[in-house]
């Protein structure tokens, strides 16, 4: 009787072990770095949530901008665009403050509130369309999200 394994057969183990690694590891790795419509939904939100914060300790207004032909969206203050990947999803919004290029503007305001209004990521793949709604409440100033309904 044996009493615990040989270094062959740990080897052997190991060996088996690092080829499943390369052949799963990258499939993995695309996946988590890959973007979706529920990361860009919930980064929006972030981003939503990081802008009332900063209205109500700075006492002045804050503006998101969404724009949905180029799929982009930014802080007013920042500047800073972030464009959002077709695997990302493709963003619509709906708002008081329309722009003249379509660009749709969400406010931010020192006592807690916001403009209202809604944005949307949707992903089609084939027929199939995901879509998640963010949902601005004017006098509560929060942002939820739902998955759209058909």
């Amino acid at each position: 009787m044996k009493n615990g394994f040989t270094l062959l057969e740990l080897l052997l183990v190991l060996v088996i072990l690092s080829v499943a690694m390369a052949v799963v590891g990258p499939a993995i790795g695309n996946r988590l770095t890959s973007s979706d419509p529920r990361r860009t939904i919930r980064q929006l939100r972030a981003t939503m949530e990081l802008l009332r914060v900063r209205a109500i300790q700075g006492g002045k207004e804050e503006v998101l901008v969404i724009a949905p032909h180029q799929n982009t969206y930014w802080s007013e203050r920042d500047g800073r665009i972030v464009t959002v990947p077709p695997e990302g999803g493709e963003l619509s919004a709906r708002g008081r403050w329309v722009r003249p290029e379509g660009e749709v503007e969400f406010r931010f305001y020192p006592d807690g509130t916001n403009s209202g209004g809604e944005v949307w990521v949707a992903q089609r793949r084939g027929v199939t369309v995901t879509a998640y709604v963010l949902s601005l409440d004017p006098l509560l100033g929060t942002v939820t999200i739902s998955l759209a309904k058909e």
